[in-house]
């Protein structure tokens, strides 16, 4: 299946005063097929958003390179045309919309700057059909950000983003900062929305519960690097890596009695953001299954599965898969 989005070895790194760079990402390879969901998760501070701005071309990396539509994120001299291929849908949708703008202003701004409906009647019936996408009717045409609930405000923040008729939706977290009984109408939207448009996503988000509706695959990510990445049922139905356990157990579940166990079992506490990785394995202050090798080689992202790769030397093992880095240490 051809690509829609496609990253390899993407680096970013943030200059600090009298230290050494901050490194937000190292080294982030994923692609995003066609028509499917690319689900991107992990706690807070590895780097989802920073990939985010990079995807979309608000920052540039470090090194790396970002294929949009089979082209080179850098071919696109004009951000309009890049504008017109994929589009960022944030995480607070109060922040992404002017407050000073009528609904109606907003997303009439985005068609009479990308030059997609002259003035007049045309616009409007564009706008319209704009908010008709997303479940608002034309009474919400006249208010303003701050009169919208946090659903409404998303639904219009999504259909801004799809007035350029993108190909590539990067959503940020959409759904963290609305309540939980709206967050499973907007997931809906966005699965109706795909299937209508045949729209491409990268979905963003801490929350396993969330990225289970939509996501096709998945990447999880710690400390700035990918740590597992495979279909979404075998990453999380038969994780390799301990952190995408952990992710997993996390989860809150309905079961009091296993909800009480997951609660008991202690959790390592996540470095501090220095920007500085730890030798060998990034994960291995917190791992339980941390070995001595763990502590001193880095490991590859390595396919121990079918389609299902993963950066772990104990899950390697156990795969019987050798490192090109270590040779064969496995007979040990």
């Amino acid at each position: 299946m051809a690509l829609a989005l496609q990253t390899t070895d993407l680096v970013k790194e943030y200059p600090r005063r009298r230290s050494t760079p901050v490194q937000a990402l190292r080294g982030v390879s994923v692609a995003l097929e066609t028509g499917r969901t690319l689900g991107i998760v992990g706690e807070s501070g590895c780097g989802k958003s920073t990939l985010a701005r990079l995807l979309v071309g608000l920052e540039a990396p470090t090194s790396g390179s970002v294929e949009l539509l089979g082209e080179p994120l850098p071919a696109h001299p004009h951000r309009g045309l890049l504008a017109r291929k994929i589009q960022l849908v944030f995480q607070d949708p109060y922040s992404s919309l002017d407050p000073r703008l009528t609904v109606s202003a907003a997303l009439g701004e985005v068609l009479g700057v990308h030059g997609l409906a002259p003035r007049g009647r045309a616009r409007q019936a564009r706008v319209e059909e704009l908010l008709a996408m997303v479940a608002l009717g034309s009474r919400f045409l006249q208010r303003y950000p701050h009169e919208l609930s946090g659903g409404q405000a998303q639904r219009v923040a999504v259909a801004r983003a799809l007035a350029v008729e993108p190909k590539v939706l990067v959503l940020d977290e959409p759904t963290s900062a609305l309540d939980v009984s709206v967050r499973a109408e907007v997931m809906n939207l966005l699965v109706r929305l795909q299937d209508e448009l045949r729209l491409s996503y990268v979905f963003i988000s801490h929350d396993l519960a969330m990225v289970r509706h939509v996501a096709d695959a998945i990447a999880v990510m710690y400390l700035g690097r990918v740590v597992e990445e495979g279909p979404y049922d075998a990453v999380l139905g038969a994780s390799l890596h301990p952190y995408t356990r952990a992710l997993a157990e996390a989860v809150p579940t309905p079961d009091p009695v296993a909800e009480a166990r997951r609660r008991s079992k202690p959790v390592g506490e996540a470095p501090a953001g220095t920007g500085e990785a730890p030798a060998g394995c990034p994960y291995n202050p917190r791992c339980p299954l941390a070995e001595d090798i763990c502590r001193e080689v880095r490991p590859e992202l390595l396919e121990l599965a079918p389609a299902h790769r993963a950066a772990c030397h104990v899950a390697a093992r156990h795969a019987g898969v050798p490192s090109a880095v270590l040779g064969s240490p496995w007979t040990a």
